[in-house]
């Protein structure tokens, strides 16, 4: 129900590069870490630099074009494809061994196989379903993971 650990490491060395340059951009929170240590960015800091940067997809392809951070070529693609997120509203209905599934709340319903990066999505949000959770889905490889924030209402 979980990335790989190869795999979570490279998401979230892509993802933090990804909310650094963001906030060089905008300058959203004085003070990120370079390197962040477990716990030393307050969720609610990096949720600020997070939907800045899901509200402009250009900075997606500023950073590609710019790659600051000297990303090899299947990172930079990786973080394209993230321009097929799917941001919003959805049902956590199930967890399953290979996935939690999320039921978006569109007409008609779409399902998705949703992985956790670190702990499992049941872990995260609790055994007691459906709940309804904002949350940004993204492709990854050949997953759907979140993009390592989500809000239970």
């Amino acid at each position: 129900m979980i990335l790989q650990l190869q795999e979570t490491e490279r998401f979230y060395r892509i993802w933090w590069a990804l909310l650094s340059f963001v906030n060089a951009q905008r300058h959203l929170i004085p003070d990120l870490p370079a390197q962040p240590a477990p716990g030393s960015v307050k969720p609610a800091d990096a949720m600020k630099i997070r939907n800045a940067l899901w509200a402009d997809d250009a900075l997606l392809d500023q950073f590609i074009a710019e790659n600051p951070a000297a990303l090899p070529p299947a990172d930079l693609a990786l973080v394209g494809n993230w321009k097929h997120r799917v941001a919003g509203r959805f049902f956590v209905v199930k967890h399953l061994k290979k996935h939690s599934v999320f039921l978006d709340d569109r007409q008609p319903p779409r399902a998705y196989g949703v992985l956790g990066l670190v702990s499992p999505i049941e872990e995260i949000i609790g055994p007691y379903l459906p709940i309804l959770v904002e949350a940004v889905l993204l492709p990854f490889e050949d997953k759907i993971i979140y993009d390592s924030l989500m809000s239970p209402y």
